[in-house]
């Protein structure tokens, strides 16, 4: 038997463009130091990339979602989220991930975590990031879930049968207000000396909106563009700047994108015809993200929806209640409902179809140095 080692439960789950391992919070170290330190070397995270474990090497394919199970009659289960630093020691919790929710849904009905029904069992999640609530519809057939189908969403080239993943009152998750800047449009000034016009929104995840021509940029522009180095750099100061407005950051700290997420930036730009409503290019880990965040595009959505917002200014009319976002890999179609009261906005929810899929589930080895002591967990 080996003894160097310690066996944690987990499963590699595909959940809409993201991947990454779900793990079940009792599984795990109870000091949050030791639990962070056996998943980072789960995930192989260190200065030569993560050579050394299952981490995929990109912020899409480097996410985490720690699941336990609840006694509170308000939710079924409670979600953390982490991304997970492909070259740093770290993990950051202090961002959340709608696209991994799909997979803890379907998981939790996989693993038996809540009670069964069919044609959809609906999973009420505790998201604990930012301490709202999530529901995921998981469609089940013979009290079995069900994750074939021809549902298809860019990003991914397998089509799968549709998760409806639903943000409910998501506002001022880690600010405390839709708008924290109290604006609908802030002038920011970045330390080079350039200006920008942003809206900025927490709803999801702190978004900030800026047209893509502030960057010279049309709009539609992928990876071979935007992962310059010089359009990166006045990216990244920008998010500094809008950070340091927020009080997320302060003005003699040190930032590395790869570490301090939020807030995050979104490029914004007409769209080119009638098949999108807007075209969203959206930064994270200091890269272009190959599709749109599920956090993002709820935060973009509402914008298009509020009058005089960076987005609604260039937005074509949504239909209905349906916002339809143009991103490198293709569409996302985001419902989202908006209530107005006096002058204040508030987004009542948001919701978006996924797939997901198992693929891998077993034990992850951690060297027992990490999370032993005398023979006991710690």
């Amino acid at each position: 038997m080996d003894r160097s080692n310690v066996r944690i439960p987990c499963v590699l789950m595909r959940g809409g463009t993201s991947k990454g391992l779900i793990i079940k919070d009792m599984d795990l170290p109870k000091d949050t130091n030791l639990r962070d330190e056996a998943i980072l070397k789960i995930y192989g995270s260190s200065k030569n990339g993560q050579i050394d474990g299952i981490g995929g090497g990109t912020s899409l394919t480097s996410k985490l979602g720690i699941v336990g199970i609840s006694e509170n009659y308000d939710y079924d289960i409670y979600y953390t989220f982490g991304q997970v630093s492909i070259y740093e020691n770290n993990i950051d919790f202090n961002v959340t991930c709608g696209n991994m929710a799909s997979a803890v849904g379907l998981y939790a009905v996989q693993e038996g975590l809540v009670t069964v029904k069919e044609p959809y069992t609906k999973v009420r999640i505790l998201n604990t990031n930012t301490n709202k609530i999530m529901e995921v519809e998981v469609p089940v057939s013979q009290n079995t879930p069900v994750t074939e189908g021809d549902y298809q969403i860019d990003g991914v080239s397998q089509n799968g049968a549709k998760i409806n993943v639903s943000f409910l009152d998501p506002d001022g998750a880690f600010t405390g207000k839709l708008f924290p800047s109290g604006n609908l449009i802030d002038t920011m000034y970045t330390q080079s000396g350039k200006t920008f016009n942003v809206s900025i929104l927490d709803t999801g995840n702190i978004v900030a909106f800026v047209h893509a021509s502030a960057f010279n940029l049309i709009g539609p522009e992928g990876e071979d563009v935007i992962n310059n180095e010089e359009i990166l750099n006045e990216i990244e100061e920008l998010r500094i700047a809008v950070g340091i407005k927020l009080g997320i950051f302060k003005t003699e700290q040190s930032i590395n994108p790869q570490v301090d997420a939020l807030p995050k930036i979104a490029l914004v730009a007409n769209p080119e015809n009638d098949s999108v409503d807007i075209i969203g290019r959206y930064i994270s880990m200091g890269k272009l993200h190959k599709a749109f965040a599920v956090s993002g595009s709820i935060a973009l959505a509402a914008a298009c929806k509020i009058p005089n917002t960076i987005p609604n200014l260039l937005v074509n009319e949504p239909k209905n209640n349906m916002v339809v976002i143009g991103h490198p890999s293709g569409t996302i179609p985001v419902e989202i409902f908006i209530d107005k009261n006096e002058s204040d906005y508030s987004v009542v929810k948001g919701s978006i179809g996924r797939t997901a899929r198992r693929i891998m589930e077993g034990y992850a080895l951690v060297p027992t140095s990490i999370i032993e002591k005398d023979g006991e967990r710690i």
